[in-house]
């Protein structure tokens, strides 16, 4: 099962790798790099859509400074998928304990600010 170990300023722990980059991890263990930016837009929603996750957790950041758009918050909704967002740290939080459950989450963790 994978685990979120830690999220720090620039970098994020998963399963005791070290990984130095926004990433999208996945409940089956897989992991995408994701891009830098501080927008999280229907565009990246669609990406993670295609691996049909019951829910999406969004980590917005060390401070919460990763914007959501509206139209990417409205394509979760219309597509019945359980979206989160909170501050990166309570966000892997979030996702371990979804994974846990047996869900079948994505989590996208922006790292930095």
């Amino acid at each position: 099962m994978v685990h979120i170990d830690s999220v720090k300023f620039g970098e994020i722990t998963v399963d005791g790798k070290t990984y130095y980059s926004d990433l999208v991890v996945f409940w089956d263990g897989s992991l995408s790099m994701r891009p830098k930016s501080h927008v999280f837009g229907v565009e990246e929603l669609v990406r993670v859509l295609e691996r049909n996750p019951d829910s999406v957790v969004i980590g917005t950041g060390i401070s919460g400074i990763l914007k959501i758009t509206d139209d990417a918050r409205e394509l979760a909704e219309t597509k019945g998928v359980k979206f989160f967002m909170d501050v990166s740290e309570n966000a892997c939080d979030i996702f371990n304990g979804l994974v846990k459950e047996g869900k079948k989450a994505a989590a996208v963790i922006h790292t930095t600010c």
